[in-house]
């Protein structure tokens, strides 16, 4: 019998975190990672403005975009955010060797990594790097399902790294407290035994802003999309305790 995807992932990702090259220690910037098993849960969304919304505050941030199909990326065409990127899909073990090495080098104070949600092990290279790995998970069961095994790989880093590997925030996203899978996501999310941030809910404001180009708080300051983000901002900053 074949091996399901989520097992397939799971052994691809355990065999890079934790395969022959060595984990450094980075100076200067803190890397959040962005990351989730599957595609369609708002990644890019909450990966971009939350960036966005760091450099509102004065700090020097790095986008990051790894996912090959460039959702990132195509935001930021129009030149309007208020933060440095760059395009570096994760395809190869590789890739995610390069990246890890291209990061240790930065010197801007957050570095945010979009990473890609296809099968591949170079997807959580981030695993050897990042300080905070943020899941963002819908109320749909797949994602708890891959929300699980993604739970179990950050635990399985912090042993491998002797309690020195990242720290994780479980996002509600795409949230729609009109139904009942809305309003019991958190309850649900809680089940993981990882903290829990602010939900990220589905709103309009967001699709809108990426079809101009711009992040939330410069699309539509002080509206309920953009307090969905100043608050998973302040709930990074408590959990990376800055």
């Amino acid at each position: 019998m074949s091996s399901s995807p989520v097992t397939h992932f799971s052994n691809q990702i355990t065999r890079f975190l934790f395969g022959g090259l060595k984990y450094s220690p980075r100076e200067a910037a803190i890397v959040i990672a962005v990351v989730n098993l599957k595609g369609g849960c708002g990644k890019s969304t909450i990966a971009v403005n939350l960036a966005c919304e760091l450099a509102s505050g004065g700090s020097k941030v790095l986008l990051v975009d790894n996912d090959s199909q460039g959702t990132a990326t195509h935001w930021l065409r129009e030149g309007r955010l208020p933060v440095t990127a760059e395009y570096f899909p994760l395809e190869t073990d590789e890739d995610g060797e390069r990246l890890i090495r291209a990061m240790a080098a930065r010197n801007e104070n957050y570095v945010v990594l979009d990473a890609p949600a296809h099968v591949t092990a170079a997807s959580l290279a981030a695993g050897k790097i990042a300080d905070l790995v943020l899941v963002p998970v819908t109320a749909s069961g797949v994602d708890l399902h891959a929300t699980e095994a993604a739970v179990d790989l950050i635990r399985t880093a912090r042993t491998i790294r002797n309690g020195g590997g990242p720290r994780c925030l479980v996002v509600p996203s795409k949230v729609d407290r009109r139904t009942d899978a809305g309003r019991r996501i958190d309850e649900a999310l809680r089940s993981f035994g990882e903290p829990v941030g602010p939900a990220v809910h589905q709103r309009t404001a967001f699709v809108e802003a990426f079809s101009a180009g711009q992040w939330i708080g410069d699309f539509a300051p002080q509206s309920p999309a953009h307090y969905d983000i100043s608050s998973l901002a302040i709930a990074v900053k408590r959990s990376l305790r800055v």
